[in-house]
């Protein structure tokens, strides 16, 4: 340990200046910072290329134009003054972008910068502590790079297999089908008990009036929009394998999976659209046909919530455009959503509860209209409206169902989900008694299609699963038959 201070401490000391040693250092400790935080976000080959370029390249570049700007015009004596300053001032601009501080950014920006030339009169030959500082701070940053590494390269790909031939399976009727996700919408019979106590009954009457099919008690089988789809769109079980998540759910949500695999081999024509990239902003290798955004237009920083297209006039494009039979639609709204995600960011669980029910209705009334338009565009169809998840109304933020309720309700808030479907084929009856939960959605409908029973005798179990810190580890939260529990996967 000796021997390493005195090293750091002749690094300091030493008379070399270092401007492109230091714009790297500073450097990876950015790409590093960035990808530790949400690699989920930002997986994809084109978007590690334009951050090792921003967060790599242009800090070299600053930091050596500067140095080498001061040196021309002979005020050698302000290059290591530039450099002290010019760290931090590097550091908190890329690092404020990635924050929640919004209108105070620009006054702590101004506070470092003044803060950072005060000091420079008097410390400026020390800048490269600060380069010793990054550098360490970016080893802190790398185990969970190495771990996600690890886990992407060797994840077990058995859990996708079918355990029959459903890809291979041949519908009868090729009806267009609609996919409606309405992101958190709750079962109807958890909106009508507590803790929702929510009145949804001329909504409910409205649906059946159209002609659609209502599943009281569906949910899903994993509490996040990207565990729930994953499954579902893989009809498999998971249980959240290592490399689902953070590495893995976008590109099976969005890329090659067996229900995308199956509408192609039967002449369907796929397309997503939806109002906000949640699922596309990692940019991963599209299944779809095509979809309503375009990825030169998401940005390359953060989740893609500020982006935003109004997706009833896209949908109403796309049926324009692709007139005829065998179009498959996944319109995904990001309404009623759920309660809000963090502690720091709740209003509590009476506020949450009055918010959600609020989006509630924006929801219904996007239903509504997006029914009434497909209907007179194709009174045919095969309307599915499914949601991801339930609304974890009763909790006072999300993650809070990630530590053990003695509440049966609360547990039931999180998974209940909407599911109505429009047949529109008196042959369904028979093919559904199974249909309990999201991970067996699309291997029922594709029976259906295929008036052929034998595809259900591999129905996925219906268990909801949840990985929590209190108990830790992944958890059974309720059973196959509907029942809350609490049983460790083994």
């Amino acid at each position: 340990m000796d021997k390493l201070r005195q090293k750091i401490l002749n690094f300091i000391n030493s008379p070399k200046d270092i401007p492109l040693l230091a714009g790297f250092i500073l450097g990876v400790y950015l790409l590093s910072y960035y990808y530790s935080k949400n690699f989920s976000l930002a997986n994809s080959w084109i978007q590690f290329g334009f951050f090792i370029c921003y967060y790599i390249l242009l800090p070299m570049a600053g930091l050596y134009a500067g140095y080498k700007f001061f040196g021309f015009i002979k005020k050698g004596k302000w290059q290591k003054k530039y450099l002290f300053v010019a760290i931090p001032v590097l550091i908190s601009f890329y690092l404020l972008q990635l924050s929640w501080f919004g209108e105070y950014k620009r006054y702590i920006f101004g506070g470092i910068i003044l803060i950072a030339i005060l000091l420079s009169f008097k410390l400026a030959k020390y800048y490269k502590a600060f380069v010793v500082l990054f550098a360490f701070m970016a080893l802190f940053n790398l185990p969970p790079l190495v771990s996600w590494g690890y886990v992407a390269l060797t994840a077990d790909e058995a859990w996708k297999k079918q355990p029959d031939g459903i890809e291979t399976i041949i519908f009868k009727n090729k009806p267009n089908i609609y996919y409606l996700q309405p992101d958190g919408y709750a079962s109807f019979s958890n909106l009508r008990n507590s803790p929702y106590n929510y009145d949804n009954g001329t909504f409910e009457t409205f649906l059946k009036q159209q002609g659609f099919t209502l599943y009281d008690d569906y949910r899903s089988n994993y509490f996040s929009t990207l565990l729930s789809n994953t499954s579902m769109f893989s009809m498999k079980h998971h249980y959240v394998q290592e490399d689902i998540g953070d590495v893995s759910s976008r590109n099976i949500i969005m890329g090659d999976n067996p229900v995308l695999r199956i509408l192609k081999n039967n002449g369907y024509k796929t397309h997503f659209i939806s109002d906000k990239p949640y699922l596309l902003v990692n940019r991963p290798k599209l299944g779809y046909t095509d979809t309503n955004f375009e990825y030169a237009d998401l940005p390359f920083i953060k989740d893609g919530w500020s982006v935003e297209r109004n997706a009833s006039i896209d949908f109403l494009k796309a049926i324009n455009t692709n007139s005829g039979k065998a179009n498959f639609y996944f319109l995904e709204k990001m309404v009623p959503s759920h309660i809000t995600g963090l502690k720091q960011y709740s209003a509590g669980s009476t506020q949450e509860r009055e918010m959600y029910l609020e989006r509630l209705q924006e929801s219904n009334d996007w239903i509504r209209k997006t029914i009434s338009r497909i209907e007179r565009h194709d009174p045919n169809a095969l309307i599915i409206i499914a949601a991801d998840h339930g609304g974890f109304v009763g909790f006072d933020y999300t993650l809070q169902s990630e530590y053990a309720s003695t509440n049966p309700q609360l547990t039931k808030s999180v998974f209940g989900a909407m599911l109505a479907i429009k047949w529109n084929n008196p042959d369904f009856a028979g093919y559904d008694d199974g249909l309990k939960t999201s991970v067996n959605l699309f291997r029922t409908v594709f029976s259906v299609l295929a008036q052929d029973k034998k595809y259900l005798q591999h129905l996925q179990e219906n268990g909801s699963y949840i990985k929590m810190l209190e108990p830790k580890g992944l958890h059974c939260v309720i059973d196959i038959n509907g029942n809350v529990t609490l049983h460790k996967k083994e």
